[in-house]
């Protein structure tokens, strides 16, 4: 009765960095699934980096929306789309409450 609980909890979570981090390696032969120039330009002066490191790694598009995955810094981060307005995920641009 009481095993079952202790191994539950004895069992070490991987780190959430680590996996993530492995999304942004990347084969030498990747391409990009789409070529976006005004997403990659947005990504790149969002994290203050050039448009060649902003690399488009996963991508769904909808009728006037998105969401993508990129990587910048091997680290990838995720943006969405709302009409013709790219916004990092979970960020609300219309609040400006600090």
């Amino acid at each position: 009765m009481f095993a079952l609980p202790t191994l539950y909890f004895a069992q070490e979570e991987k780190p959430k960095e680590s996996q993530t981090a492995k999304e942004c390696d990347l084969p030498k032969d990747f391409k990009e699934p789409i070529k976006n120039n005004r997403l990659k330009k947005f990504v790149a002066i969002d994290n203050g980096v050039s448009e060649k490191e902003v690399i488009i790694i996963r991508a769904q598009n909808g009728f006037g929306s998105g969401i993508y995955t990129v990587c910048v810094k091997q680290q990838p981060v995720q943006y969405q789309k709302m009409g013709t307005v790219f916004m990092r995920e979970g960020k609300n641009p219309f609040n400006n409450a600090k």
